[in-house]
């Protein structure tokens, strides 16, 4: 399990590094700052599948969930930076996959 959550960690902090370099070639290319929101590239890549996962996920949420769960929060979300999105789930993963040390005290004969 735990090689499977570092495995997932891993994932998000390449997409990540993917995420920071077409940032950057897209400020260097305009010379102005503009990061690329996670909306809009979660709506590129839908479009580029067929599929609808961001429309239905707003239908759900809306409909079952609560209305200002979607408006505030998770539009706020999908507002921030692509790459800063996956950096904050690739450390969160990378943690809850570290090894924990059994022996939180050493004792005076191991120093």
């Amino acid at each position: 399990m735990k090689m499977i959550t570092r495995l997932i960690g891993s994932l998000f902090l390449a997409l990540m590094l993917i995420f920071i370099v077409m940032d950057g070639a897209k400020i260097l290319s305009s010379n102005e700052l503009a990061f690329s929101p996670l909306g809009q590239v979660w709506f590129q890549i839908d479009r580029a599948i067929g599929s609808l996962t961001l429309n239905t996920l707003q239908a759900v949420v809306q409909r079952y969930v609560h209305p200002f769960i979607w408006d505030p929060i998770i539009v706020t979300v999908l507002g921030a930076p692509a790459w800063l999105f996956c950096a904050v789930l690739g450390v969160l993963f990378l943690y809850l996959g570290r090894t924990r040390t059994r022996e939180r005290y050493k004792h005076i004969d191991e120093l």
